[in-house]
């Protein structure tokens, strides 16, 4: 990845990377708790390219790429509640997607990121209540979990690797 001099489009790229890299492992990790689900989970899968382009797109067209992050996480999570159903607890993850948003944007850059946030919000309410029923109550318990514990790890990694005071507050009024 080629340096850049904006302390965002950085923490994006690298924050893509880890997450393109780590999509291969989400199979696996529902096959070990469940027993079974792999081939389902595989969805995921299809977001690893675009996680990975996230560096790219970022130096090229900050905003966008950095904007492409978040969306790609949200858009991911939907469709991997679609294919698990709410009773795996994937729908935590939009919480650290919220968070992205929350940091990778200016001041001069609000409308972005409430928009992603809000998209964040609507995604968490249009999946409330996806039934999946392909797991024990076993197996979904231990996915919800894992996904609970992967959005804590997410949240903590967001916060070490985002500069501190992307957004800041407006300056008080006199």
């Amino acid at each position: 990845m080629r340096p850049t001099n904006d302390p965002l489009v950085a923490a994006a790229g690298l924050l893509g990377l880890i997450l393109a890299s780590n999509q291969p492992f989400y199979p696996l990790y529902v096959w070990l708790l469940t027993g079974e689900g792999a081939v389902r989970a595989s969805v995921v899968l299809a977001a690893l390219p675009l996680f990975a382009a996230v560096p790219w797109v970022a130096r090229r067209w900050s905003v966008v790429g950095r904007a492409m992050l978040p969306v790609v996480g949200i858009v991911n999570t939907v469709v991997t509640v679609g294919v698990l159903g709410a009773e795996a607890g994937v729908a935590v993850l939009l919480v650290p997607c919220a968070m992205l948003a929350a940091t990778l944007f200016r001041a001069s850059e609000r409308w972005v990121m409430l928009g992603i946030v809000g998209l964040a919000v609507a995604a968490w309410w249009g999946v409330d209540g996806w039934t999946g029923g392909y797991f024990s109550a076993d197996g979904y318990a231990a996915l919800r979990r894992m996904n609970a514990i992967s959005a804590i790890a997410l949240c903590g990694l967001i916060g070490w690797i985002t500069p501190r005071g992307a957004l800041p507050l407006p300056p008080p009024r006199a």
